[in-house]
Parts: C-alpha cells; sequence; structure tokens
C-alpha cells in the first residue's frame, strides 16, 4: 500500500535525501495552516478561496514563526525597541503612511514606510540613514539583549506539525544594511564607503549571532531562513563582493544553526549562476526560487547536475507566468521543473505568492500548478485522482 507522509515529513525528509512519497509543492498564495478560511478583504475573495481550499488538501508548507515575527527585525540594525518611536500614522486615500524616530543619544532618525490598502507589501519611502553623520547616531544606540518567552514558539509549533514544518527569518546581516539606506545609495557605498558599510555589517551580524544562538541553545527550530542576498548577485555586485558581504557572515551563521541540529533555507531571487556553488559551500540546505531565465540564470537542469544532491532546490514557477500564461503552459513548466534530471532534493515552489485580489486566470494557473505537481510527482491519491491537463478540466476540491 502507498505509503502517504505528512507535510512535516515529507519536507524534511526531502532536504535530508530520504524517500519520500512525492515532490512537496508549496502554495502559490499566501497561507498558513493554522488559519481558518477569511471572510473579509481579498483574501475571503471566491477566486482566492476556490485555490486556498485545495491549498489546504494538497500543499505542503513552511510557516514562517509568528510568535518570533519582530525577533530579527532588519529595520532599525537589530537595537533595543525602547529606541524606536511611531511618531505619526497618516491616511492619504488608500495608502496608511507611518512614520518612524530613532532616539538616539547623538539625535533622533527618521523614517517612513507606505502600506495600501488591498495589498499585502510595504514600501519604504524614506530611508533611515541618509549620510555618515546618521551612520554615527545609529550605532551610538546602546545594545542591549533581552531573552523572549519562548513558551508561545513551542505552542505555535505543536499545533503547525504535522502540518507543515516552523522556520524562522533571519535576514542576512548586508540586508539589514541595505534596508537602512536608499539602495543605490548603498551600492555605492559599497564601492566607495567600504569601511563604513564593513562597520554596519559587523555590528549587526555580533546582534544576529548573539540572538540566534540563544534561540538554538533552547531548541527553536528546525528551519531558519536567511533572506534577501540577491542585493548582492549580478549585476548589483560582483561574485567578490557577494564572498566579502555575504559568504564572510553568513556562513558563520550557517555554521551555528548546523551546531545545533538545525536546517538553512537561503532566499535568493534573480541570476545565482556566478554565486551557486558558494551558496551550497557556505551551508545552505534549502534555495529558493532558483528562477528559470530570464529572470534567473541557471536552467533547472543544469542547477540539479551542478548541486549533485547537495542541497534542496526549491522552484522554479515565475509568479508572472501563474498570472499571465494558460493552464497548458504551467503544466509544462511544472513538468519540467519536476522532471528535468533528478527528482530528490527538489520542492515545487513559486517565485513569489499574490500580494492583492488573484485574477480568473491565476486562479485557474494556482490550480493547474498544484494539479501538475501531484502528477508529476508521482502521487497517487486514488478516488481523488485529479484531472490531467490534456482533459481542459481544472481541478476541484473534493
Amino acid at each position: 500500500m502507498h505509503t502517504v507522509l505528512t507535510s512535516y515529513d515529507r519536507i524534511l525528509r526531502t532536504v535530508r535525501g530520504e524517500p519520500v512519497d512525492r515532490v512537496p509543492i508549496f502554495p502559490p498564495l499566501p497561507w498558513h495552516p493554522l488559519d481558518p478560511l477569511p471572510t473579509k478583504g481579498w483574501l475571503a475573495e471566491p477566486n482566492y478561496r476556490a485555490v486556498a481550499e485545495l491549498v489546504a488538501q494538497y500543499c505542503d508548507c513552511l510557516c514562517n514563526a509568528r510568535t518570533l515575527g519582530g525577533y530579527f527585525d532588519r529595520r532599525f540594525l537589530l537595537i533595543p525597541q525602547e529606541y524606536i518611536q511611531v511618531t505619526a500614522r497618516e491616511r492619504e486615500g488608500s495608502w496608511m503612511v507611518v512614520t518612524y524616530q530613532v532616539n538616539t543619544p547623538q539625535g533622533p532618525l527618521r523614517t517612513v514606510e507606505k502600506r495600501q490598502e488591498g495589498v499585502s507589501t510595504v514600501w519604504y519611502t524614506e530611508p533611515l540613514l541618509k549620510d555618515k553623520e546618521d551612520v554615527e547616531k545609529l550605532l551610538s544606540v546602546p545594545f542591549h539583549f533581552d531573552p523572549p518567552d519562548l513558551a508561545p514558539f513551542f505552542a505555535e509549533r505543536d499545533r503547525v506539525q504535522p502540518r507543515g514544518v516552523m522556520q524562522i527569518g533571519v535576514s542576512t546581516p548586508m540586508v539589514c544594511v541595505s534596508r537602512l539606506l536608499d539602495f543605490q545609495q548603498f551600492l555605492l557605498w559599497c564601492a566607495a564607503e567600504r569601511d563604513t558599510i564593513r562597520r554596519l555589517i559587523d555590528t549587526v551580524f555580533e546582534r544576529i549571532y548573539l540572538k540566534l544562538e540563544y534561540l538554538l541553545q533552547h531548541g527553536v527550530g528546525p528551519v531558519f531562513w536567511f533572506g534577501g542576498s540577491e542585493q548582492a548577485t549580478p549585476p548589483m555586485m560582483s561574485p567578490q563582493f557577494y564572498d566579502e558581504l555575504v559568504v564572510a557572515y553568513d556562513s558563520q551563521l550557517f555554521d551555528l544553526v548546523h551546531r545545533y541540529g538545525g536546517y538553512v533555507h537561503v532566499h535568493c531571487h534573480g541570476k545565482v549562476n556566478g554565486v551557486f556553488e558558494r551558496i551550497i559551500e557556505m551551508g545552505a540546505d534549502m534555495l529558493d526560487p532558483l528562477e528559470p531565465p530570464p529572470d534567473g540564470d541557471l536552467p533547472i537542469a543544469e542547477a540539479k547536475r551542478r548541486a549533485q544532491g547537495r542541497i534542496t532546490l526549491m522552484g522554479n514557477i515565475e509568479f508572472r507566468d501563474l498570472e499571465f500564461a494558460t493552464p497548458e503552459e504551467i503544466d509544462a513548466k511544472v513538468r519540467e521543473a519536476i522532471c528535468s534530471e533528478r527528482k530528490d532534493h527538489f520542492m515545487l515552489y513559486p517565485s513569489a505568492t499574490a500580494i492583492s485580489a488573484i485574477s480568473d486566470r491565476y486562479r485557474d494557473n494556482a490550480i493547474q500548478y498544484i494539479q501538475s505537481g501531484l502528477e508529476y510527482g508521482k502521487l497517487d491519491i486514488g478516488e481523488n485522482r485529479l484531472h490531467n491537463v490534456k482533459t481542459g478540466r481544472l481541478l476541484t476540491a473534493s
């Protein structure tokens, strides 16, 4: 009889290279296994619900730890919360504009972010650091670490398993610094003010290491998600800059995670061909979203050949294709992603998920994405076997 694994076992066995019943399929829309279907907002619209019902039944989830959501807040160099103040919260049409002030011993700093109603993302419209004087202000803030109560995390983890695997978000130290500046200024400073950039990265690295070690010492895990190193990949920076600003720091954090038996999940959009071996060699266990050309520059078959099972690849379906391709095209792309070369150490994963109301086309393609993942991932679901794309019929919840 065919054994069907839980999502928890399916994901971790895939990472360890152990036999699984099928390739894990990650949701093509925002979803958390502990959440009921929403009753208001764009998440309650019929198109979202049609996909969400199938996601709940068939998809696998790496669930971000909500109870530790602000633990590695990358916006303020991980300074203590008491120095950060919301000074204004104003509505401008469909936008909510929030102004923050950081009260440093050398004077205040200000940053502004915007959120649009019905869209689940944030726009940062004014960076915290404008010049080198601001750098000195931020570095003058005294740092201290107050260990958190971890009981809520373990309660959350117990509720998530076996429907998913918990992961804790940790921005790479370089991104904690780039987030402080206008991105163009950050890139210029990497070339012209390298000592300043290194000083900031050194500072936040020490803070991340301290806080990460505390979590690991107290059994938090199993997966730690390091996000954003695409800011140092071509064409933004050379592989040599990647070594200096990412590998030199992240490799130490990855070693720390492995020392306590955890797993490292690296998120890196875009062109990873030039740094692919570097990501493997510094100890990443998983890499997403491994975008296909032209957004990326490493075809999935070549990536699998070069990886040789040393890392679990997560990809390689573009968000744009979910929005604009046909179901038949999605079927072909999923088939290529799963069936090119080896199937082990691979998870089906979209490059992004919807942040606002989804179209009819996105609904149909998201449904086809799930269907094709099950079809080519070789799961025999018996009486609930799903229609093949060639029939022209879309998947429906049973």
